[in-house]
């Protein structure tokens, strides 16, 4: 099988690349992270020789940077590009394609959701098209930036300060999925050909205080909650991926993700099959993602 996977680089995109090789198929990778010629809003897309293509590229970040409101305008016209571009491409080749949404696809407050919703809807009109919602990823290793998710920043908090200062009371809840059960209901969608909605969830909601003292109680650092209310997007569930569930349990997958953190800040060379990537700037892998 080969694969051209749109937006490589990313947090999601690079361990995604390095499984489908480890499942022994091929991968081209495609990203304006490694060349402005390979920037999806605006390229010709090499799809002649792709049997599937996984549509990753998004402009996005955390929750701290997506509900930022003086950086809407920019992620609308973003967003936009790659689809115009992406998906009349797909319209045209046939190729089977995955395009990866997300649990705000059904909220209206960011321009993130309405324009993830808008490749839903685009999505379905194409009979190649399979669509998944992605809710809130963890275990892969993201540089403490603006863009990163609140997970990572935990793990780098508490390793770094021996301390996570919360911004908010750690009240709201999200259902988070490891990205190594990401990758494979990714793979498991798109094989398939589904086509109604799934999501890629674990469906069990835990509140952030609680990933919090997690986090703390894995690596010894104290937690402080923060006094602002933070958001709760209650987004019903759709369909699990027929055959498909998570595997990895939260408390698993946070120590694999604070053991891989503390490889990195201890200098230690990654391994032989680590994703692509990784040295790509912060800012230019939260985007392609």
């Amino acid at each position: 099988m080969h694969n051209l996977v749109i937006g490589s680089e990313g947090f999601v995109g690079r361990p995604f690349c390095a499984y489908l090789r480890a499942l022994g198929e091929t991968v081209q990778p495609f990203d304006r992270v490694r060349s402005p010629a390979e920037d999806a809003r605006t390229a010709t897309l090499p799809l002649s020789n792709a049997q599937r293509v996984y549509f990753l590229a998004w402009e996005v970040g955390g929750a701290k940077y997506l509900y930022r409101g003086d950086n809407q305008l920019a992620q609308l016209e973003w967003n936009l590009a790659l689809m115009q571009n992406s998906l009349r491409q797909f319209a045209e080749s046939g190729t089977p394609f995955l395009f990866v949404s997300s649990q705000l696809a059904d909220t209206v407050d960011t321009v993130y959701g309405v324009t993830k919703r808008l490749g839903e809807v685009w999505t379905q009109l194409l009979p190649a098209g399979v669509c998944v919602r992605l809710w809130n990823v963890y275990g892969g290793y993201e540089d403490s930036t603006e863009r990163s998710h609140v997970v990572a920043d935990f793990v780098h908090q508490a390793l770094d300060h021996g301390v996570i200062r919360m911004m908010t009371t750690g009240a709201e809840r999200r259902q988070f999925v490891h990205i190594d059960d990401v990758c494979r209901g990714f793979h498991a969608a798109l094989t398939q050909g589904l086509r109604q909605v799934c999501d890629v969830s674990s469906f069990v909601w835990t509140s952030v205080l609680e990933v919090a003292q997690m986090i703390g109680h894995l690596t010894g650092a104290d937690v402080i909650p923060g006094t602002r209310t933070g958001r709760t997007p209650m987004t019903p569930n759709r369909n699990p991926v027929p055959g498909w569930r998570a595997e990895v349990d939260l408390r698993e997958g946070l120590s694999r993700m604070i053991q891989e953190y503390r490889r990195r800040k201890e200098g230690r060379r990654p391994p032989a099959d680590a994703p692509a990537g990784a040295a790509a700037k912060p800012e230019e892998r939260h985007r392609s993602s």
